[in-house]
């Protein structure tokens, strides 16, 4: 019975740690995420940052400045009062920046936000710990001298035959104005062969301002991964992004099933034809088969070995089944080909005769699984049932507690 008890006490522990976790979690934020600033020899900023509380009780918020930038960070309101019910409070800040910096570019810091319980602060000697920390970006962007830019690539996915949008981002980073920047676009395959070469919009870009060149792709192509180089030429410069796009969807299509030189009560050998649909070599496809007779009854499941299927290409899979002991008549088998974090299955219709196993193959569908999401949800499945299992205990003991305290 006293292990009963620890187990129940350990549970309600459990549950608290899972309470105070989600608030945590929930109870403070910061706004905004980042802040950027364009640098000025000697610049003074006057500067606000907005603390956001959900919490159930006062509270108070530590504010500090860390990093490179934190010797030019004066924190005004370094301990913010936050009552219960307050959504939010302003915290401000001054930045003062020197004469110059050693290099151009980003400079950063951090603005780190502490949550404390209201008696923070206060000289009544407890010790007190924080709960909660959220933190707030401040950028300071020294200009390069000259001409100069920073590019980002943009594109959205579609299915064969569909326009694939490109879209590059240019900041001019320099200190001079760019009379002239366009992009030439290629597009290349797996084997970084050219597809195709498309041209952007001409744009003129002022210091410190971002445009947008933009370009269309028919893709008339097979679906699959292509590489993206786009050279932005920007008067007398040049630079390069690259990305990746997706067009259509990654997919190993079951073309048929064929069994041959069965005889009843031996090993059948299946052969399962499968084709990609990509353009890349799919590594670590396998089978899954599992059969089962008219009444839903199943008799076997197992999985084949491995393979590899070149890009666009042909691949087949073996499996095998002991039919002994097994009876003339119509089996269903599902199948099921694992690849690349997708599945696809096909419900097949199998008519077992003496010498012989006829296939039909049915409707096909395709899963996408991923791994990361699946465990995510099976573990929020596992802490819900776990909390409403150690409820359970708890509720069982104090109901004994009672009733043997009433003998």
């Amino acid at each position: 019975m006293h292990r009963n008890y620890d187990v129940a006490k350990s549970a309600l522990l459990w549950i608290a740690v899972l309470f105070l976790l989600s608030a945590t979690v929930s109870a403070i934020g910061v706004s905004p995420i980042r802040k950027v600033v364009d640098f000025e020899p000697n610049g003074e900023y006057d500067l606000e940052l907005k603390i956001r509380s959900s919490a159930e009780s006062d509270i108070r918020a530590l504010v500090y400045a860390r990093g490179e930038l934190s010797e030019y960070i004066g924190i005004q309101d370094s301990l913010v009062s936050i009552s219960q019910g307050e959504e939010s409070k302003i915290a401000r800040y001054k930045l003062t920046l020197p004469e110059s910096f050693e290099r151009p570019g980003v400079h950063k810091s951090e603005l780190v936000v502490t949550e404390y319980p209201s008696s923070f602060g206060t000289d009544d000697g407890t010790i007190v710990s924080a709960t909660a920390s959220v933190v707030t970006e401040l950028w300071v962007r020294v200009l390069y001298p000259g001409k100069y830019a920073e590019a980002q690539l943009y594109s959205d996915a579609k299915n064969p035959g569909e326009p694939v949008q490109f879209a590059i981002s240019v900041m001019n980073f320099g200190s001079q104005d760019i009379a002239k920047a366009h992009a030439r676009i290629k597009i290349l395959g797996a084997t970084y062969e050219e597809i195709a070469v498309i041209e952007t919009n001409e744009v003129s870009i002022p210091s410190k301002q971002q445009k947008k060149l933009t370009a269309s792709w028919p893709a008339q192509v097979n679906p699959g991964k292509y590489h993206v180089v786009a050279e932005i030429i920007y008067d007398d410069k040049r630079l390069v992004v690259e990305d990746d796009v997706t067009v259509g969807d990654l997919y190993i299509d079951i073309k048929r099933i064929d069994v041959k030189d069965f005889t009843l009560g031996d090993v059948a050998a299946f052969d399962i034809f499968l084709e990609s649909k990509w353009n890349e070599q799919i590594d670590d496809v396998y089978g899954e088969m599992i059969i089962t007779d008219a009444q839903g009854t199943e008799y076997t499941r197992f999985k084949t070995a491995t393979t590899s299927i070149p890009a666009m290409g042909l691949g087949v899979l073996k499996a095998y089944w002991d039919t002994e002991g097994i009876l003339v008549g119509n089996y269903d088998i599902r199948l099921l080909i694992h690849y690349a974090q997708r599945v696809t299955e096909k419900i097949v219709q199998a008519e077992v005769n003496i010498g012989s196993i006829r296939t039909d193959l049915g409707i096909t569908a395709q899963v996408v699984a991923s791994p990361t999401t699946g465990r995510e949800s099976v573990l929020t499945v596992l802490v819900a049932v776990l909390i409403l299992i150690n409820l359970g205990w708890f509720i069982y003991f104090v109901r004994s507690k009672r009733g043997g305290s009433t003998k």
